[in-house]
């Protein structure tokens, strides 16, 4: 084999070889956004056991931090273990020649849906489906009276002006209210019967109102169970 040829050779070997290890020392560069997501990612992936949906979000980094390459996949670190509270703080590492270490502060926020009204609601108007929808609030500023299901609200009446975004409790609401005609279900034995009367009084779900009824004129305390309806036990 000539010279030449030997030197060709070589040299097509040399450049594949350069052509290899400069592809595998290529590095990632990583901007504030990327870094940010990477820890999101990586806590969102842990917070599997909540009854509530998460929202998880990164505090913005410093703008004076410059972008940052890395020839290594970042390795992810926290100082807890799940569940961890509202904030946690994420250990972004590069382990290369040109070591560097990246936190980023991590913030949980647990969300529950709650019913708000889409429109100005007035003092003794029907609710109907399109005054309501869901909204996903803060966890930790939900009350328990708040309302989850706009189901159990539809066809109820608003017992004062509500104001378009608010959310809507069960006191600003009767279900059954005072003079209106009402189903009553008599559970006997078993049976189920039902028999009209009226509300004389106001009630929401599971409260207890007095009702007249319109057959024989008694007086009667009944659960409510749902829009214009209560049931006795007898």
């Amino acid at each position: 084999m000539s010279l030449l040829k030997k030197s060709r050779r070589y040299s097509v070997f040399y450049f594949l070889a350069s052509l290899l290890l400069s592809t595998q020392l290529q590095a990632e560069v990583y901007n504030h956004q990327q870094l940010q997501q990477i820890a999101i990612d990586f806590i969102s992936e842990q917070i599997t056991d909540l009854d509530s949906t998460p929202q998880v979000s990164a505090l913005p980094l410093d703008s004076r931090i410059p972008d940052r390459p890395c020839q290594l996949p970042l390795s992810k670190t926290v100082p807890t273990e799940p569940p961890f509270n509202r904030q946690v703080t994420v250990q972004l590492k590069c382990e290369d020649l040109n070591s560097w270490t990246q936190y980023v502060h991590v913030r949980i926020i647990e969300l529950e849906p709650v019913v708000v009204v889409t429109t100005n609601l007035t003092r003794g108007e029907v609710i109907k489906a399109e005054h309501l929808r869901l909204e996903m609030k803060p966890k930790q500023f939900v009350r328990t009276q708040y309302i989850q299901d706009e189901s159990v609200l539809i066809g109820s009446r608003s017992k004062r002006n509500i104001r378009s975004g608010l959310p809507i409790v069960m006191s600003h609401i009767c279900m059954v209210c005072k003079g209106d005609n009402v189903t009553i279900i008599a559970a006997i034995r078993g049976l189920r019967i039902k028999t009209t009367g009226v509300a004389l009084e106001d009630g929401t779900l599971d409260e207890l109102v007095r009702v007249k009824n319109k057959k024989s004129g008694k007086v009667l305390n009944a659960r409510v169970d749902g829009v214009e309806s209560v049931q006795v036990n007898i």
